[in-house]
C-alpha cells in the first residue's frame, strides 16, 4: 500500500515536470509566432499608410513594441491555459490512483474481515460448547443439590412424623 502511495507521488511529479516542459515550449512558440505576425502586419500597415516601400524608423519601433506586447500577452494566455490543464490532469491522476488504492484497501479489508469472521465463528462455536458443558455440569450439580436437599427433607419429615402420636404416614412406609 505504501509503495503505491510513493509511486503515486512519483507519477504526479513526473507528469507535472512533463506538463511544465510542454508549457514552456508552448509559451515560447506562441510568443514568437504572435510577435512575428504582429511585426509583419505592423510593417505592412506602415508601408500602406506611408505609401513607401520601406517605412521609416518609427514604424519599425511601433512594430517591435506591438510584437513584444502581443507576443507576451499570447504567451501568458497559453501559460495560464497550460497551468490549468496540468493542475486538472494532476487532480484526475490523483483521483484515479486514489480509486485504485481504495479498491485495493477494500479487498484487503474484505480478506481480513472474512478471516476475522471465520475465526470469530470458530471461537463462538467453541465458547457456546464450553458454556453448554459448564451449564450442564452446573445444572447437574444444582439438580443433585436440590434432589439431595429434597430427599433429606423428606427423610426428616418422615422421621418426625413417625414419632408423632396418631400420625402414621402410610405412603412413606
Amino acid at each position: 500500500m505504501e509503495r503505491k502511495m510513493v509511486s503515486l507521488g512519483g507519477k504526479a511529479a513526473k507528469y507535472i515536470l512533463h506538463a511544465f516542459l510542454h508549457a514552456i515550449r508552448a509559451v515560447l512558440l506562441t510568443g514568437v509566432i504572435v510577435a512575428l505576425i504582429v511585426a509583419i502586419a505592423t510593417v505592412i500597415i506602415g508601408d500602406y499608410l506611408t505609401k513607401s516601400l520601406l517605412p521609416s524608423g518609427p514604424t519599425y519601433l511601433a512594430a517591435a513594441a506591438l510584437a513584444i506586447a502581443f507576443g507576451y500577452a499570447a504567451a501568458l494566455t497559453v501559460a495560464f491555459e497550460e497551468l490549468l490543464r496540468a493542475m486538472i490532469k494532476a487532480v484526475e491522476l490523483i483521483v484515479e490512483e486514489a480509486e485504485k488504492l481504495t479498491v485495493a484497501a477494500v479487498g484487503e479489508v474484505e480478506k481480513f474481515g472474512g478471516e476475522a469472521i471465520h475465526e470469530a465463528g470458530t471461537l463462538g462455536r467453541s465458547a457456546v460448547g464450553d458454556v453448554g458443558a459448564v451449564s450442564r455440569g452446573a445444572a447437574g450439580l444444582v439438580g443433585g443439590l436440590v434432589g439431595g436437599v429434597a430427599h433429606e427433607a423428606s427423610s426428616v419429615e418422615h422421621g418426625i412424623t413417625a414419632h408423632l402420636p396418631g400420625h402414621h404416614n402410610t405412603s412413606a412406609q
